[in-house]
């Protein structure tokens, strides 16, 4: 067992399309961390500048990443 956990932060940030409209995106991110409110610690550190929210955070049942 392994004391690494993996969760799914949904992050959604608003951004000018072509045409001058305001648009929304939602990128999905996965994140090791030890609880919800590490995960928002690193995600804040690296979108550091950018206007985001963050929509959910999930653990999910990832054991490991294999790279």
């Amino acid at each position: 067992m392994t004391d690494k956990s993996y969760y799914r932060c949904i992050v959604k940030t608003e951004y000018e399309d072509a045409k001058g409209k305001m648009k929304y995106r939602r990128d999905e991110y996965i994140v090791s961390a030890i609880s919800p409110t590490d995960v928002e610690a690193k995600m804040t550190k690296e979108l550091e500048g950018l206007d985001f929210d963050i929509a959910q955070i999930t653990l999910t049942k990832i054991i490991d990443i294999i790279r």
